[in-house]
């Protein structure tokens, strides 16, 4: 029996064949099973006021029946394609299970506890498409570190870590450690713009190194701070040739604007650079 638990957001279309694939590569690594979840929106919510009387009733009525329709073709869509995919990429005996929920994002976002990944689409992380909130909900509301294979569906060997020292990034890189531990490259990228001295003394690379050197991984570090550039910006940049770029999501101290200032917006939302894995 795994130890650990691997959620897949799926939405029925050609997208979820990358995340899946990339769950099975993961489980491996984090002797997890796989867990796929399509959410069902609420029809209710898509319903507006049409008056009182039958006449109303009818053309609510008609229209949720639309949107379930609709709704059950991507559910079978999705259950095939994980179906699939664990058939090809998990070991058998592999736990693996698909579950339908409808239920608003904020309270689907409770499959996501107990879970060491979230695995979903580049379309949801970058704010976009049918699973975005529910993404944002399970990332900022349960805590659960999220995972998009942008480039690659293989277990990442080159990784940089954007490490502000704080509680956000370590939150990442504990997610990470698995991936840490067998990787062949680890790049510590640290960005001092902005920062107090105390603020320096805490987002310090060496902290991290420290905890890295403790696992036995070494790993160099680089500053990036290019004239002109945002923070993000430089980060992809700087992450150019890695598999995987760690880093921490929406965090609310001053301990840095590495993250505060929008650099999780544009680490979320870039159309290039290599996977993502994201902590709150």
């Amino acid at each position: 029996m795994a130890k650990e638990r691997i959620l897949v957001a799926l939405q029925g279309t050609p997208a979820d064949d990358a995340c899946l694939a990339a769950a099975c590569a993961l489980a491996q690594r984090y002797d997890a099973d796989i867990r796929g979840l399509f959410v069902d929106p609420d029809p209710a919510d898509y319903m507006v006021w049409t008056g009182p009387g039958a006449a109303g009733a009818a053309v609510v009525t008609t229209a949720m029946d639309a949107v379930k329709e609709e709704s059950d073709k991507f559910a079978a869509e999705a259950e095939r394609r994980f179906h699939a995919a664990i058939a090809k990429g998990m070991s058998d005996g592999a736990l693996s299970t698909f579950r339908r929920i409808v239920d608003r994002p904020s309270d689907a976002a409770q499959q996501a506890r107990l879970v060491r990944l979230l695995v979903a689409p580049a379309e949801a992380v970058a704010g976009k498409g049918p699973l975005a909130d529910f993404v944002t909900s399970c990332l900022t509301e349960e805590g659960a570190p999220l995972y998009t294979p942008r480039r690659s569906t293989t277990v990442p060997t080159k990784i940089a870590v954007a490490w502000d020292g704080s509680k956000e990034a370590a939150h990442a890189v504990f997610a990470a450690e698995p991936l840490l531990n067998a990787a062949e490259e680890v790049r510590i990228l640290t960005s001092t713009r902005n920062l107090d001295y105390h603020e320096r003394e805490a987002a310090a690379p060496r902290r991290l190194a420290n905890w890295l050197a403790g696992r036995g991984i070494t790993a160099t570090t680089l500053e990036v701070d290019e004239k002109g550039a945002s923070v993000g910006d430089c980060l992809i940049k700087a992450a150019e040739g890695c598999d995987l770029l760690v880093a921490g999501a929406y965090g609310h101290s001053k301990i840095a604007q590495f993250i505060f200032g929008g650099v999780t917006r544009t680490l979320m939302t870039a159309d290039q650079g290599p996977n993502l894995l994201v902590a709150h």
